[in-house]
């Protein structure tokens, strides 16, 4: 209870800092109703827990487990205190992971790469802004296709993990329309608990139909949901194992869920398959669109998408560029919108979710790199019923 305490006291200063919670009703109403408590206060607690937690008799995985998630919470305290603590080493302890330099030559090739994927006359700019217009979802189609991916996907997984969704998960699709100056998500899911997740869905910002698939597997089937949903029922419920009941962004577990969300929808189906099913029940005109083999082309080479998020996020958060150096740089690929790049930019300005930005790349590269682009069914159950560390799988 002291650890659940903690995180919530610590999300009152940084709010967003718990992602969701399940845990003792009770216990959310107490700390609700309690004074904040002074950052000075919070690391003395932590401080206190770190010493305990040897004297709990877990057995030694978990022990090794909290005693990570306890250095990320304290390293978020200290920062609150004001300690200065290198940017490299703060990511190392928040989330388990080595923030290695940005490799740039990586992306050497990328404009070329989409040139090829994308062909077409014009500029690649004209040609990607023109694809953006002619692929966007009407409004009044979104909540359909976006079911109707949810229940593709759902009964793939039911298909290959036998027996590991529970009865009774549900998830409600909610249309949100975020036109403020706050950081937007085309979707997001908000874990409630009791085996039920709440994904919402922009339909005004990048909704189009060649995202429905891989959207509703990175929120839902196999990837946030399911994992909050398995994790819930044999590690929280089952094993009362209560670091299971929250989810702190700031954290290793983020690394590790959104390693899963990101490589849910090739765990389900291969490129062909995702092509030939997004055409097939998403397009609302396929005689507008290019042909299997192109979109095939065009799903691989997105993969890279991924990378040059974390290395803009690597040039604002390390290298301190301006946002008009970001902006220029991004802009040479001729890929994105202005939108989209000020909307990243936006979430660099929040605390909580500054740094989260890396955790999409590195999650998906820690789990390709132990399992291959198409983890076995096997391997990939293990990682959504186990509690798994970035390092790990390092």
């Amino acid at each position: 209870m002291r650890f659940l305490h903690l995180a919530l006291h610590i999300d009152k200063h940084n709010k967003g800092y718990v992602d969701f919670y399940i845990g003792p009703k009770k216990l959310r109403k107490i700390v609700d109703n309690e004074a904040i408590t002074s950052p000075s206060k919070l690391l003395t607690d932590c401080k206190a827990l770190q010493k305990d937690l040897f004297k709990q008799g877990y057995d030694k995985k978990r022990e090794r487990y909290l005693e990570k998630m306890l250095t990320a919470m304290r390293t978020s305290i200290e920062i609150l205190n004001g300690i200065e603590i290198p940017f490299k080493e703060q990511f190392l302890r928040l989330y388990d992971i080595v923030l290695q330099p940005v490799k740039e030559s990586e992306l050497d090739n990328l404009k070329e790469e989409f040139n090829a994927a994308y062909g077409g006359l014009g500029s690649l700019e004209k040609r990607m802004n023109d694809l953006r217009v002619r692929r966007t979802v009407p409004e009044g189609k979104v909540f359909e296709l976006y079911k109707k991916a949810l229940n593709i996907t759902r009964e793939r997984t039911k298909e290959l993990f036998v027996d590991l969704l529970p009865e009774n998960e549900h998830i409600i699709i909610e249309l949100v329309n975020n036109n403020n100056n706050k950081a937007k998500w085309s979707c997001y899911n908000w874990y409630l608990g009791n085996s039920c997740s709440q994904i919402e869905v922009n339909p005004n910002y990048n909704m189009y139909w060649s995202v429905f698939l891989s959207a509703a597997a990175h929120e839902g089937y196999p990837g946030h949901h399911t994992e909050f949903v398995v994790k819930e029922k044999t590690l929280y419920r089952e094993l009362n194992q209560f670091e299971h009941s929250i989810l702190l962004l700031n954290s290793p577990k983020l690394i590790i869920c959104e390693g899963i969300a990101n490589t849910a929808v090739n765990m389900l189906f291969n490129y062909r398959e995702q092509a030939e099913i997004s055409l097939r029940e998403f397009c609302l005109d396929s005689s507008k669109e290019s042909s299997i083999e192109a979109l095939i082309a065009q799903s691989k080479v997105k993969g890279k998408l991924s990378l040059f998020g974390y290395n803009f996020a690597y040039h604002a958060l390390i290298d301190g560029w301006s946002e008009e150096r970001l902006i220029r740089y991004a802009t040479s690929f001729g890929l994105f919108s202005q939108e989209d790049l000020k909307n990243r930019i936006k979430i660099f300005l929040n605390p909580v979710h500054s740094t989260t930005t890396f955790s999409y790349n590195i999650g998906s590269k820690l789990i390709v790199n132990k399992y291959g682009n198409y983890p076995s069914v096997k391997d990939f159950r293990d990682l959504l019923i186990n509690p798994i560390l970035p390092s790990d799988l390092a």
